[in-house]
């Protein structure tokens, strides 16, 4: 996966994020916005330095991991949440060393 994949998941996320109105996020939006600088500068991250953000993004309650959008039409939640959980997904898998 390669750098332009991972500023695309992460345009993609906050953009739904917008769209969508969805709260709680608001730390998240931030750390994701330092996050999308870092690599369009080609700042290379450390393990270490992955992992915090990690950890800020994904924490153990709260966070981009239980986004949830609701909407009473089933396709347009399901479109909504699977557009979410794919690019959450990417971004873990970039800051943990998964591929």
């Amino acid at each position: 996966m390669n750098v332009t994949d991972i500023i695309g998941a992460i345009d993609t996320l906050t953009d739904t994020i917008y769209k969508y109105h969805i709260n709680g996020v608001n730390i998240q939006l931030e750390y994701l916005d330092d996050l999308r600088n870092i690599l369009a500068d080609n700042i290379t991250l450390s393990e270490r330095k992955k992992i915090a953000i990690y950890q800020s993004l994904f924490p153990p309650h709260g966070g981009l991991s239980e986004i949830n959008y609701w909407n009473d039409n089933f396709e347009v939640r399901k479109q909504v949440n699977t557009r979410i959980s794919n690019n959450t997904t990417i971004l873990a898998n970039f800051l943990l060393g998964n591929k």
